[in-house]
């Protein structure tokens, strides 16, 4: 580490960051050269997380926050202003599911959803706003169930789709600054994560996984390095021309079919 320097000098702020899709992004930016600010609610997971960049030789610190919480999120916004007073790369990355048809989930359960896949994400950015630099780049975790369903899982794609016009109204609101709003859109992943978790909580994981596999067109999940790639590439230079839109990895899965 690092890899590249393509983030020499730059602050990025991921949240979820003790996930697995959280924590690839992190070791992909801070070996990248980012510095690194960590966000999740499991401090344990995120000192051993923090601890494993340092080191690997990146810059990294930990902030224990719980998103559902507005005084959270300031908390975390202040610390950021006192410790860097900028935010080069803000990867809004936190997400939960439950699982169920969606009139039998329930009302605490759909709530959560909302809370940590909608609100925390509005919160986040409208908070974090004064701290963003000029050219600035923001990425919501969005998912391919933000453009088709799946079977146990309609809430969770009305969360997830509730999330694409927001990047698309906050994206026009701040060019003007150059900051950029994209979704990234992960499909199937394997390793850890929600994909992984409802593949390990089904009756057969095998034939779950099996059955992921066969949906999609290239006929395997990806990879967290591969989603956490794709995060890289939106908070690089190399999509400066590139806002609004949503970045989907999902192995061809979400291709209208007659």
């Amino acid at each position: 580490m690092p890899c590249s320097e393509r983030f020499t000098d730059k602050i990025a702020v991921i949240t979820g960051a003790t996930g697995g899709l959280g924590s690839a992004i992190a070791h992909r930016f801070a070996a990248e050269d980012a510095t690194v600010v960590l966000t999740g609610r499991h401090p344990g997971k995120g000192a051993r997380l923090t601890r494993t960049l340092r080191q690997a030789g990146g810059r990294a610190e930990f902030i224990a926050a719980d998103l559902r919480r507005d005084e959270d999120i300031i908390d975390l916004v202040g610390a950021v202003r006192r410790e860097y007073a900028r935010v080069d790369a803000l990867v809004l990355n936190a997400g939960v599911i439950s699982f169920g048809d969606t009139c039998a989930i329930s009302p605490n359960d759909f709530d959560d959803m909302i809370a940590v896949n909608v609100r925390a994400p509005w919160m986040l950015a409208r908070t974090f706003e004064p701290l963003l630099t000029e050219n600035a780049s923001v990425i919501v975790t969005a998912s391919v169930s933000s453009f088709t369903h799946f079977p146990g899982e309609g809430v969770y794609c009305m969360s997830k789709a509730a999330v694409i016009p927001m990047v698309h109204a906050l994206a026009l609101e701040w060019a003007g600054r150059g900051i950029r709003v994209n979704a990234l859109c992960p499909g199937v992943v394997a390793d850890r994560g929600m994909s992984h978790d409802a593949v390990t909580a089904s009756d057969d994981p095998a034939a779950e996984q099996e059955r992921n596999n066969a949906m999609t067109p290239l006929r395997r999940p990806a990879s967290l390095e591969e989603i956490a790639a794709a995060a890289a590439y939106l908070a690089s230079t190399e999509s400066a021309f590139m806002t609004g839109q949503s970045l989907i990895l999902d192995g061809g899965l979400a291709i209208p079919r007659v």
